[in-house]
């Protein structure tokens, strides 16, 4: 779809540019000849560069390489020069695009049709927004809490089994990183909660977070990584499709850094 938003951006960006290369051009050319270029002849494993102007005519004049600052600098105005024209025509392009409708030509059809026909076709295009919506609103089976089990819950009222569950789903409440909460997965012939399940927006694919957050008990680091190596043996490692999360007694978790992490993670998921 054509973001206006990011079209002005992007023309903000070249037009910074393209003054910056018209200032260094100006400055450049002051120190050479008028209409100087640069001639380069392949010579063995290096080159050979020559001045050509008017006065030494196509062949130009040979540069030796203890005057090789002047090839440099014949070199950077020819750069210049092809990066002025071709940031230029991208600006052009970029500012005919503005002229376009904002509006996504798919929406626009839906749009033109009318109420009893819509329901009878079959959409080409869901919106990223539509996509996330459906997303969060499936259901699916939860895992229930034990009898007398510590009752945690989230701002928006969720029950979660620990405090620092509940510091993370605030954390991506307050981000705006939409989730789910324990949605199974099957990994071979068993099924896992992961705490957090994320949507990558951009891939259309789900990312999951486990938080261990009492690894100085043996026997539940022992079941834990005997999960992390459950995940990877399916395919699904650190980072491109899980994050693990972990702390003990001592050494509780770092919300500084979590919050950090959201706030990264947000700019790669899309939302």
């Amino acid at each position: 779809m054509i973001r206006k938003d990011e079209i002005e951006r992007d023309i903000n960006y070249l037009e910074d540019s393209l003054k910056k290369v018209r200032r260094e051009l100006d400055s450049l050319k002051k120190k050479v000849p008028e209409g100087a270029r640069l001639r380069a002849i392949k010579h063995g494993k290096t080159f050979q560069y020559y001045l050509r102007t008017q006065e030494y005519g196509s062949n130009g004049k040979y540069i030796s390489k203890s005057n090789r600052n002047l090839a440099e600098l014949l070199a950077q105005i020819e750069y210049d020069n092809k990066l002025e024209k071709l940031l230029k025509e991208n600006i052009d392009n970029l500012k005919d695009l503005q002229e376009i409708k904002e509006e996504s030509p798919f929406q626009s059809a839906i749009d033109q049709m009318v109420l009893g026909k819509r329901e009878l076709i079959k959409e080409h295009y869901i919106s990223d927004e539509a996509y996330m919506l459906n997303w969060l609103s499936q259901e699916y089976d939860k895992l229930e809490f034990r009898y007398g089990y510590p009752e945690y819950f989230t701002r928006r009222g969720m029950r979660v089994r620990s405090k620092s569950e509940v510091i993370i789903a605030d954390m991506l409440d307050e981000l705006a990183v939409p989730f789910l909460y324990e949605k199974p997965l099957k990994l071979g012939m068993t099924t896992v909660h992961p705490d957090f399940t994320l949507l990558n927006i951009y891939e259309k694919k789900e990312l999951y977070w486990e938080h261990f957050g009492m690894m100085d008990d043996i026997e539940y680091r022992n079941n834990a990584f005997s999960k992390i190596q459950r995940y990877e043996t399916y395919g699904f490692y650190q980072h491109s499709s899980v994050i693990w999360t972990f702390e003990t007694s001592n050494q509780p978790m770092n919300t500084k850094n979590v919050r950090n992490m959201i706030i990264e993670l947000k700019k790669d998921l899309g939302c």
